[in-house]
């Protein structure tokens, strides 16, 4: 058996607990892609109370995971010695892969048709009028957060002492991936790819602050785009009878 008293036996602890977290994320992913097809919420899926309470309890467990794993901040990517910069950074950085994604997007759409993407998740957390622009904005936060610090400092660097780092990037984008399966073909495609470089943004900058606010930029953009282009969304069919 494992010995909790030492370091050694605490990140196997925690290993083990971020793999069953991962599956567990994932299997609620595939019960969720099969209940939207037969479903359309009329409430917003990011202002649900009880979906918020959840998604900030991951984000502490993910915390914890990351205190239990004994391993330092430094390592964790937890520490941003210039934080302006690093948000600076990841904003610039957020804006310029959006607006590469819109134009993959659509042009993939033409190219191959409206069967590759299915819009359902955004249009399941678009604002229904303005004034929920800074709930949904502030709900976005945990989300983000929580798949950031599992793909990243859990992820990535709890596992690189014992897998390959390309292993780990190409593994985690593939998981990362089938985690929007709700959103069709594409946006498992585009979402994977997503992850490697958010994957090699850490890396590159020894922080999660970067990617986490790369992330959260390219989401709330996203629903800018679709907020102002309902009629596009509007033209498919997301549900069936």
């Amino acid at each position: 058996m494992t010995n909790l008293n030492t370091p050694g036996g605490w990140l196997i602890f925690t290993r083990l607990a971020i793999l069953l977290l991962t599956i567990f994320l994932g299997w609620i992913t595939y019960q969720s892609n099969q209940l939207l097809k037969r479903y359309k919420p009329d409430f917003n899926l990011l202002l649900s109370p009880p979906e918020f309470i959840v998604r900030l309890l991951l984000v502490g467990f993910c915390l914890f995971l990351a205190w239990s794993s004994g391993l330092s901040a430094q390592t964790l990517g937890l520490v941003s010695p210039n934080w302006l910069k690093s948000i600076g950074l990841g904003l610039t950085l957020g804006l310029a892969t959006q607006i590469i994604i819109y134009l993959l997007t659509r042009w993939a759409i033409a190219r191959f048709g409206r069967e590759i993407y299915s819009p359902v998740v955004v249009q399941s957390i678009l604002p229904k009028q303005p004034n929920e622009w800074i709930l949904v904005s502030l709900a976005l936060l945990p989300a983000v957060a929580m798949e950031e610090l599992l793909f990243r400092s859990l992820w990535l660097a709890g596992f690189r002492a014992i897998i390959p780092l390309p292993l780990l990037i190409i593994g985690t984008s593939l998981v990362f991936g089938f985690m929007h399966l709700p959103q069709g073909a594409l946006g498992i495609i585009l979402t994977g790819s997503i992850n490697i470089f958010f994957c090699l943004l850490f890396i590159w900058s020894g922080e999660l602050l970067v990617p986490l606010v790369a992330h959260y930029t390219i989401n709330l953009l996203q629903l800018i785009v679709a907020y102002f282009n309902k009629s596009w969304l509007d033209e498919y069919q997301l549900f069936s009878d």
